[in-house]
């Protein structure tokens, strides 16, 4: 699946109310034990860069971060390894765009038990936030879209292609191991057939973000009225997750299922030593999280 996820990536969780949850559910890397134990400080950074903390605000995220941090260690990390466990079970053999589906579907359930659980944190940050960082994250965003369109949308159709090729294929590698021509067709052939729209995945991206900043200017008009930004937060994290865009939704929705067959289908083209190569990746990521939760 660390192939078809990147499939569906869309960056919104660069958000600054998001980096402390998403963060937490680290990418498998060969470095991962030392990201792992770096992690609080790592997303503390990014938050900062999106809100320009102050030292007294930023002294008090750190202290959430590793709350949350620990919470993670303790209850997510076997979670996150068992789903590894029984991935490696399955990549010897064929896999069904329905598996694919299946294994997508828990790492969704994943990631919301990890926003569930720092819900009450992102609520408490938004109701320390002033107008003037509110504005510093507005102008973040700004500049994050501009390498965005950059990337994503100011190419031409066959650059774009190409782009999603290089990614998925560094990726498919990472797992894999390196890629020859049948995989390689496969993994175009998913390229050419997908229903990946830049601009509008470009849209939603700017719907979040307002979104997010709405939300914010909300729980600053009554910042001591600490439910209320409960469930302000609770709305935008549930937007976030399913869009109101009844359109997106389907598209959103039709992205999960080219990409789990997508999957499958490069799974398929895999020579048995490539398969090998992936289930031993993935032994050492599962034994990675099971050692960093004993300790």
């Amino acid at each position: 699946m660390h192939l078809a996820l990147p499939l569906l990536h869309r960056k919104t969780l660069r958000s600054a109310a998001l980096l402390a949850a998403s963060a937490l559910l680290l990418q498998a890397c060969s470095t991962v034990k030392l990201a792992y134990h770096q992690a609080p400080q790592l997303v503390q950074w990014q938050i900062n860069s999106y809100l320009d903390l102050s030292q007294d605000q930023a002294e008090r995220v750190r202290g959430r971060l590793d709350e949350l941090h620990q919470w993670h260690r303790d209850t997510m990390l076997p979670r996150h390894a068992a789903l590894l466990q029984q991935l490696q079970r399955q990549l010897p053999e064929s896999l069904s765009p329905e598996q694919a589906c299946s294994a997508y579907a828990q790492v969704r359930g994943q990631v919301d038990a990890v926003l569930a659980q720092a819900e009450p944190s992102l609520a408490w940050l938004a109701t320390q936030l002033t107008d003037a960082q509110i504005r510093h994250l507005q102008k973040k965003q700004a500049r994050s879209n501009a390498d965005w369109k950059k990337e994503w949308l100011d190419v031409a159709p066959e650059q774009l292609r190409e782009h999603r090729f290089k990614q998925l294929t560094g990726r498919a590698e990472g797992i894999y191991g390196p890629l020859d021509a049948p995989q390689k067709a496969a993994l175009r052939s998913y390229i050419a057939q997908s229903s990946f729209d830049a601009q509008r995945t470009y849209a939603e991206r700017l719907r979040r973000q307002q979104d997010l900043v709405q939300t914010l200017e909300s729980v600053a008009r009554n910042r001591t009225d600490t439910d209320q930004a409960r469930r302000l937060v609770r709305g935008y994290l549930e937007r976030l997750n399913q869009s109101p865009d009844a359109a997106y939704q389907r598209y959103a929705r039709t992205l999960v299922q080219e990409g789990c067959e997508g999957f499958a289908r490069v799974h398929e083209a895999m020579a048995p030593a490539q398969r090998s190569r992936a289930v031993q990746s993935i032994k050492g990521y599962a034994d990675d999280f099971l050692v960093l939760a004993a300790r």
